[in-house]
């Protein structure tokens, strides 16, 4: 009686390339056909490989493409006992051939990879010649685009600049920083099947989160419905944004101020004489025998028109009636300057000072008094509102390189300055002091000095730590070299 020839002895003679797989889909043998029709992963093809990384290394060195590579696990995992629902995968031979993939299923929970002719092949060459085309486009293309199942969030395709921005993970849904933002999306999406510059917070490959923008369509593909979608990193974009509108608020702030300045200057101007003739008098009247029941009326008058006095002074200083003193200045000696005056006041009891310069800053061409003024009036302030607030005693008072001079920083740790009212500070007549404390005009003049000096003065946003924290740009003298490289 002739012998019977075994299943591996079968598949061995057979002509169309196939692989057994067993039931922990590990490859329980591969004949020849099949060797030489995926010979790029030969090595792969040994009894025992799993199934997972025979589809993983044909994907790596081109047999399958991804999505083809994501279709195959799929077909395992789902519809290896539904032959008719498989959707059809594709695979390049060895020999640049295209092939259809076939899963079926074989004795022992195992199952079988076939490499069969296509049925047309005058479709299947166009086919392949329109998905080498659309492959080398999705390559080469600039823009995030994903392509994931709505069921589980199973990534099937990615861009190259997907990848680079959100990794490489399995789970498109895991792109989603914020659980309720990833509802809010599919909520909107399912209805219409396209959402468009959804605003969202997204996770990039490293794990943090970023601004996006995300548009989406959904679509069938080979029977199953998946999201095809676009992320748009905003950070560049918002950043910008927020530059632009500061600068606004900047300009807008300069004319304001200057508008303002003209009209302080008439005012000053009419005031300065009535009350020069109030002040006159009421010395000459303090000089005079009167009664003792009427001198503390008269002081109180006395005081109280100089006080309009140093008021209209204020007034003509801001409205740059006094010209600038420019002198060749060390970021240094400002600060030692305002840090010997601010010392000499009472305000300065309690509070720890500290200076740091850094070397190799340029000389600056500045009005030493004026400067010096603006930073002692935020030293004044910084150590009013810590000493009201019980809070804070350390101020830090820093000189750094900047783009275009030198950039001066005073932090403190007190109670920093209210958020409803940060936009307001740097108005005139503004002031968070009890009446007859202050007039609003130091951080307004402060402002306007800086401003006639070609600098620029600012509140910085609140960060971290508590405390106000106020920047000051000042120009080097011209010629005087590259600042920020110093």
């Amino acid at each position: 009686m002739a012998a019977t020839p075994t299943f591996e002895e079968a598949i061995g003679l057979t002509a169309e390339p196939i692989a057994v797989f067993d039931g922990d889909a590990r490859l329980h043998l591969a004949n020849p056909a099949f060797e030489t029709a995926m010979r790029p992963i030969g090595g792969y093809l040994s009894r025992g490989t799993a199934w997972a990384m025979i589809l993983s290394e044909a994907e790596r060195k081109g047999l399958l493409g991804e999505g083809d590579a994501m279709a195959l696990r799929m077909i395992e995992e789902r519809y290896l006992d539904r032959p008719a629902a498989q959707p059809e995968v594709r695979v390049t031979r060895a020999d640049g051939r295209v092939a259809r993939a076939v899963l079926s299923r074989v004795s022992g929970d195992g199952f079988a990879l076939s490499l069969r002719e296509p049925e047309d092949r005058a479709d299947t060459v166009a086919e392949s010649q329109l998905e080498e085309i659309m492959s080398k486009v999705l390559q080469a293309c600039p823009t995030c685009l994903t392509m994931s199942r709505i069921g589980d969030g199973r990534v099937l395709y990615r861009s190259p600049a997907a990848a680079d921005l959100l990794g490489k993970g399995f789970n498109g849904l895991a792109h989603f920083a914020h659980r309720g933002e990833r509802a809010d999306f599919l909520t909107a999406l399912l209805p219409a099947a396209r959402v468009d510059d959804m605003r969202i917070t997204a996770r990039d490959a490293d794990g943090e989160t970023f601004p996006a923008s995300i548009s989406a369509r959904l679509i069938d593909y080979r029977g199953e419905d998946v999201i095809v979608a676009s992320i748009d990193d905003l950070s560049d974009r918002l950043a910008a944004d927020a530059e632009i509108e500061r600068q606004k608020k900047r300009l807008f702030l300069l004319e304001k101020m200057s508008a303002l300045g003209e009209v302080l200057s008439g005012i000053a101007h009419e005031l300065n004489n009535p009350l020069s003739v109030v002040v006159g008098n009421a010395h000459l009247l303090l000089e005079e025998e009167i009664d003792d029941g009427l001198r503390p009326r008269i002081e109180k008058i006395t005081a109280a028109a100089e006080r309009c006095v140093g008021i209209v002074r204020a007034f003509l200083s801001m409205a740059r009636e006094r010209p600038l003193d420019l002198e060749t200045r060390s970021a240094a000696d400002l600060l030692g300057s305002a840090a010997d005056a601010f010392g000499a006041s009472d305000r300065s009891d309690g509070v720890d000072l500290s200076i740091s310069v850094a070397s190799g800053l340029p000389d600056l061409l500045v009005d030493e008094i004026q400067v010096v003024q603006v930073f002692v009036n935020i030293l004044s302030n910084a150590a009013q509102a810590m000493a009201e607030a019980g809070t804070g005693r350390r101020i830090a008072a820093t000189a750094e390189p900047a783009p275009s001079g030198v950039r001066f920083r005073i932090a403190d740790d007190g109670p920093g300055v209210p958020e409803d009212i940060r936009d307001r500070i740097f108005d005139p007549f503004f002031t968070t002091k009890d009446p007859g404390e202050g007039t609003g005009i130091g951080l307004a003049l402060c402002h306007r000095i800086i401003a006639a000096h070609g600098g620029s003065m600012e509140l910085e946003p609140p960060g971290r730590a508590t405390g106000a924290s106020f920047v000051v740009d000042l120009p080097c003298v011209p010629g005087g070299g590259d600042p920020a490289g110093a």
